[in-house]
Formats: C-alpha cells, sequence, structure tokens
C-alpha cells in the first residue's frame, strides 16, 4: 500500500497551488451563480402556474355559486359548453 500525500520527487510550488485555488474558487462561484438563475427561474415559472389554477379555480367557484342559486345565464351556458371549460 502506497502512501498518501505528495509523491517524492514531485515539488509543488506554492504559486501554483494558489492560482489553482483561485481558479477552483472562480468555477465555484459560477455554478452557484447558475444554480440560483436555475431556482429563481422555477419559482417563477410556479408562480405562474399558481396564479393561473388560482383564476380558474375562481371561475368553477363563480360557476357553481350561479348554478346552485339557480341562475344560469346565456353567458355561463356557453361558457360551460366552451371547448375550454371542456378541454380544463
Amino acid at each position: 500500500m502506497g502512501k498518501r500525500g505528495r509523491k517524492p520527487g514531485v515539488k509543488q510550488d506554492g504559486v501554483s497551488k494558489l492560482e489553482r485555488s483561485r481558479l477552483s474558487a472562480r468555477e465555484c462561484r459560477v455554478r452557484k451563480k447558475l444554480r440560483y438563475e436555475y431556482l429563481e427561474e422555477l419559482v417563477q415559472d410556479r408562480e405562474k402556474a399558481i396564479s393561473a389554477l388560482e383564476h380558474e379555480l375562481e371561475l368553477y367557484r363563480k360557476v357553481c355559486e350561479q348554478i346552485d342559486s339557480g341562475n344560469i345565464t346565456e353567458e355561463l351556458r356557453n361558457l360551460v359548453e366552451s371547448d375550454w371549460f371542456v378541454k380544463s
């Protein structure tokens, strides 16, 4: 079994090690920034979807209230028979 650490005969100067460390840190910051941008986009998409669903739910509530009250208007009849209502 070999020893851990640097190999004998290979000298590592402090400047190149420091430069690799800086490069690694820079790459890490770039990856972190990309990850946050992706997550922000994901949140925005989900918020839009939630808003659309809330709007649709409110529409269904109004339709149900009108049906329960027996107040079926021509507009409600057209809405119920429309493609949008059937697809949803």
